[in-house]
């Protein structure tokens, strides 16, 4: 049955061997002027998503079966398969050249290869519209058997994006696992940089339509889930990953904020273990993409993350070494804690929920019943005339962005620690670090009017306008002789004492090396286009 819904061109090794052959050929054959011949460019898999036959005759179901699944991952898995093998050929020919090969790679030349994830297409996507479940996918796609993908000597670099990473909806956008990028490293012997500019970590969308709600449900099971998965793969991987590893960017979810997030609902804990699924005992209550990164980064120099993070992540026992090579750290946390927990409330200490809920099997993964699906149905016909309009169903969003004022007994913990883990003991070769957050006035119309002509929030001049700023903490450690410099950008909040003292330890003085930096308010962040390309 799953043969007969989708349509796919196996991969070929030698067509992707012959097809980064060609292009240097091509090339080398008319270089443009003043420039030599190249060796071998940058090879990319652009990975394609099998073609969904949704014929009148046979139209898709509401749901993807896991044969469908399972199909379609043995293709992903299979594409990525055959570029490591046809890589490996690349290498053998430029390690073993004859008088008429073309001379592929010098001793000393590398590759930088690039895996380009693309969007799932239906042959017929108009004949969809009676129902778009289809287009939000919840289970992720792995790479099967990593440990039979040969060994690559010469590359030394790794990326890993998704083709529309920067669309604000995540239609037809399939997940890959969190743990894959770590797995596909392990074949990479001499891998000096690894980034991922997109984890595939998504928040729920506040669409006005309540159908639409259900349709792009981020399920907190699976959500979870996916988190443990990092947490087991960083354990897994530790002892395989090349000692050459020292630069890792891993951004968990996408910095392209477009101001549709509800921060009024209430958040999954997923953390915590509900009583139907106990795995996350395995570590001890604690979050395990902190744990992971914490592991992580005990031997690289540089580390770039965008993750919900626990003070976890900096936390170390005693005063022995944390991160012994790091150089160059800059965490972007998000406001909420994967706990369920917020660091920050609204200007006026708004925080509708202090804890997160416990997920359990039952009410928070995809139901495998008609039930839920007829309801959600029925909702989308009760909607749908309503909310069609010019723009769509799915361009009519009820966002509620109002966090700005740090919680106290959240914020100082992460802070503290942060600072502690800054000490020259335990990361001793350390030049800059970084600790922020992007915080979004976007507030419901309700809260607009609650605050119509006051000054505890950021200035706007409509209604429906979003405002933006960092919050954060920087450290420069000294050089030479200097003291070093912390800088703060947290408007006219301060922190505990404690936390004051402890980043003035890292600087000495008597705080002529702490700077205070006025917030900076923009309408939409700068995005670093470079990490797409």
């Amino acid at each position: 049955m799953a043969s007969q819904q989708i349509r796919a061109t196996p991969p070929s090794k030698d067509a992707m061997l012959n097809s980064f052959l060609e292009i240097v050929r091509n090339y080398n054959a008319r270089p443009p002027p003043g420039r030599n011949k190249i060796v071998f460019p940058a090879c990319q898999l652009v990975v394609e998503m099998p073609l969904l036959l949704n014929r009148p005759s046979e139209p898709l179901p509401c749901r993807e079966s896991p044969a469908v699944f399972e199909a379609i991952n043995a293709h992903f898995s299979a594409q990525v398969h055959a570029f490591f093998n046809a890589l490996h050929d690349l290498e053998d020919m430029a390690d073993k050249p004859s008088s008429d090969d073309l001379e592929l790679l010098h001793q000393d030349e590398w590759l930088r290869p690039v895996i380009q994830i693309t969007n799932q297409s239906f042959d017929n996507p108009e004949g969809n519209d009676d129902c778009v479940h289809r287009c939000y996918h919840t289970r992720r796609l792995t790479v099967q058997n990593p440990e039979s993908l040969p060994l690559l000597n010469r590359v030394i670099q790794l990326r890993i994006f998704h083709d529309n990473a920067y669309s604000p909806d995540p239609a037809n956008m399939r997940p890959v696992s969190m743990r894959t990028p770590l797995e596909l490293a392990t074949r990479l012997p001499h891998l000096r940089e690894l980034h991922c500019p997109w984890l595939w970590e998504e928040f729920p969308i506040a669409f006005t339509s309540q159908a639409m709600r259900r349709i792009a449900r981020v399920w907190e099971g699976p959500w979870r889930d996916a988190r443990v998965e990092f947490g087991r793969g960083v354990r897994h991987v530790m002892p395989l990953l090349p000692s050459s590893l020292t630069k890792v960017s891993l951004w968990f979810w996408r910095t392209n904020a477009y101001g549709r997030e509800d921060q009024a609902v209430q958040m999954p804990d997923l953390v915590g273990a509900s009583l139907s699924s106990p795995s996350t005992n395995e570590f001890e209550g604690m979050d395990p993409v902190s744990l992971g990164l914490r592991d992580l980064g005990s031997r690289l120099e540089e580390l770039d993350v965008i993750a919900l993070i626990t003070p976890d992540l900096f936390h170390s026992s005693g005063d022995g070494l944390l991160w012994p090579r790091m150089v160059h750290l800059k965490v972007e946390f998000h406001p909420c804690a994967p706990n369920g927990t917020w660091y920050f409330s609204g200007p006026r200490g708004e925080n509708p929920h202090s804890t997160g809920f416990a997920i359990t099997r039952e009410e928070h993964y995809p139901s495998e019943g008609l039930e839920y699906d007829d309801e959600t149905h029925a909702l989308w016909d009760d909607e749908e005339e309503e909310y069609w309009g010019v723009e769509g169903i799915y361009e009519h969003y009820t966002p509620d962005m109002f966090r700005t004022r740090p919680i106290v007994e959240r914020i100082n913990p992460l802070l503290l620690e942060f600072a502690s883990s800054l000490q020259r003991q335990k990361m001793p070769s350390l030049q800059d670090a970084e600790l922020f957050t992007w915080l979004t006035w976007r507030p419901s119309k309700d809260r607009v009017q609650e605050y119509e002509g006051s000054d505890e929030v950021p200035p706007t001049t409509d209604v429906e306008q979003t405002v933006m700023f960092r919050w954060g903490v920087r450290y420069d450690a000294p050089k030479g002789d200097g003291k070093g410099k912390v800088t703060w950008q947290v408007g006219d909040w301060r922190p505990e004492d404690k936390v004051i003292a402890a980043f003035k330890d890292l600087v000495g003085g008597e705080g002529e090396n702490i700077e205070w930096k006025a917030f900076e308010y923009i309408e939409e962040r700068e995005q670093d286009v470079e990490a797409f390309i």
